[in-house]
């Protein structure tokens, strides 16, 4: 299967790689990532970026994914999803040059490209165990930046999930896209009801173990021990948040 691992900044995806290669060892990674592009040709990036940088990485991506083929186990830190969220991003930010022209020339390609893809696991930001921002010269750790692309990346998953005549989607042809969530432990957890042994894509309704059991109610008992006020506090928060995202992201600008 060819795997990527998606969302913003400083959500552990580094991380969630290597404890997936360490799980599933007839998985590979690209030696060579986008990062090496913007190091290489010294290219602004994150916050900074700009028309030259998300083109050269959106080739860089697609060139990549197309080096392996169905039936090949891959697993991709980032893919053109990612580039295609952080160009949104960038349109509504001042003294920017990507503008929606260039937006709406990059959706045909990401849209391609997804056919080089079984599954994106997808890295939300969450309260159920947050990841602490670190440091790092290719990433952004201001938190409102972090924040306002993942609610770009959760309105794409709503639109990959709820419309059937998505822009960004071949509909027949599109990747899964699976939110992954918890402590290191938990997430290899969750790719397990979507991953065999083999490493081959299974049917979550069907492998509920008693090993994967156990580990479900353990999460469960975690939201028991929540005071009920707390957690229709949580849910009232996350109902809120889903609505200032339907009005803050402007998916319709690329119809």
């Amino acid at each position: 299967m060819r795997i990527a691992i998606s969302g913003t900044a400083c959500q552990g995806k580094t991380t969630l790689i290597k404890d997936f290669l360490d799980q599933w060892k007839s998985y590979k990674t690209p030696k060579k990532t986008y990062r090496d592009i913007i190091k290489e040709n010294d290219l602004a990036h994150s916050s900074k970026t700009n028309k030259k940088t998300q083109w050269d990485i959106l080739n860089f991506m697609i060139e990549e994914q197309q080096k392996y083929r169905t039936g090949q186990n891959v697993i991709f830190d980032r893919c053109p999803l990612d580039n295609l969220i952080y160009s949104m991003w960038a349109v509504e930010q001042p003294d920017n040059d990507i503008d929606e022209e260039f937006v709406k020339k990059c959706i045909p390609l990401v849209r391609e490209s997804f056919r080089n893809l079984d599954i994106i696991f997808f890295t939300p930001i969450t309260k159920v165990a947050p990841v602490e921002i670190e440091e790092d010269d290719l990433r952004d750790t201001d938190a409102e930046i972090i924040e306002s692309i993942d609610n770009i990346f959760k309105a794409v998953h709503r639109e990959h999930e709820h419309n059937p005549k998505t822009t960004f989607f071949i509909t027949d042809d599109k990747p899964a896209i699976i939110e992954v969530f918890g402590s290191r432990h938990e997430r290899i957890q969750l790719l397990k009801l979507y991953i065999d042994a083999d490493g081959d894509a299974q049917d979550p309704g069907n492998i509920l173990d008693e090993e994967t059991l156990e580990e479900m109610k353990k999460l469960q008992e975690v939201w028991k021990d929540v005071d009920p006020e707390e957690q229709s506090l949580i849910k009232k928060e996350m109902d809120k948040k889903i609505e200032e995202e339907k009005r803050s992201v402007r998916l319709n600008n690329y119809r």
